[in-house]
Order: C-alpha cells, then structure tokens, then sequence
C-alpha cells in the first residue's frame, strides 16, 4: 500500500510535464466533412487546411460533389490582386520540390475567394499523396500545405457519407 502511494505522489511531479508533452502532440491540419443532402447526387464532401496566418496566409478548401472536386483558395486580411486588371482571374503559383508552375485561377466576386484550375488541382493533390509539400502563392499571401495525413483524408473525404437517422454531437 505504501509502495502504491509513494507511486502516485511521485508521479504527480510528472503530471506537468506529460501534459505539456500531450498538448503538443501533432494532430492533423486536414478536416474532413460530409454533408448529406436530401437525395444521394446532392450529397458533398470538404477536405479543409486552415489558414496559419490570418494577414498573409491561405486557406485551402476541397469540395467534392458527384465526384467532381474543386478546390477553393481563401485569404482573410485583403482582396488578392486581380490578374491583368481582370477582376475574374488571379495569378497562382504553385511550388513543389521539382518544379514551380504558374496559373491563372478563377477569382470569385468580393475578390477574398479564387477556384484552382483542374491542372493545378491534379498537381496538387498527387504531391500531396506523395508525400510532398506543395507551397501556394498569390501576390501577397501565402502558404506551404504540409502532406502529414493529407492521404487518409482525402480518401476519407472520397467516401459516402454515412446515413444515420439522428444528428451524433462527435464524429464517427
């Protein structure tokens, strides 16, 4: 009994530490959700990494619906920069470790979001099942996605949602 106390006051000098260590665990950037619509083709899937820095960063958001994926940039402090003097287009580049590519994105209306074309997207996402960081750029603003559990996510996001009859307050 004695040897049990002396245990438990002893680890109590540990208890700080352990929970230092456990509130600095790495946990993944990637979210998943799925919203499920009122008939199967409505239903969608978001594959979110928020943005690190409000000013300078951006937010990446993919949307999946019927099988098609877009994916969405997203900056908080300004309006990015339209391309040319043109207020629906925004110049893109995106960094990987082989190669820098540049593009032209669709900047939507407001001028805070803008949709990555579908050659950026395939470059994008295969690099990031690979394994590899990709670092996005707008003028003004950017962000490196890290791959860190970017697989797992995006073939959960992939998968149907799941029909439940009740609202869960936790994920399944």
């Amino acid at each position: 009994m004695a040897a049990t106390l002396n245990f438990f006051r002893r680890g109590r000098n540990f208890l700080p530490l352990f929970l230092f260590l456990w509130g600095c665990s790495p946990s993944s950037d990637w979210q998943v959700s799925h919203q499920k619509g009122s008939q199967k083709e409505f239903n969608s899937s978001r594959l979110s990494y928020p943005i690190r820095d409000k000013v300078n960063g951006i937010g990446v958001e993919m949307v999946n619906v019927k099988n098609n994926l877009r994916t969405y940039l997203e900056v908080h402090s300004q309006t990015i920069p339209p391309y040319k003097n043109n207020p629906k287009e925004a110049l893109i580049r995106l960094k990987t470790d082989e190669k820098t590519i540049h593009g032209i994105a669709h900047r939507h209306e407001g001028g805070q979001r803008a949709t990555l074309p579908a050659d950026l997207q395939e470059i994008l996402v295969d690099n990031l099942i690979k394994g590899s960081p990709v670092t996005l750029e707008l003028i003004g603003y950017s962000t490196t996605l890290e791959p860190c559990d970017f697989a797992l996510a995006y073939q959960e996001m992939q998968k149907a949602p799941i029909n439940i009859p009740i609202q869960l307050p936790f994920k399944l």
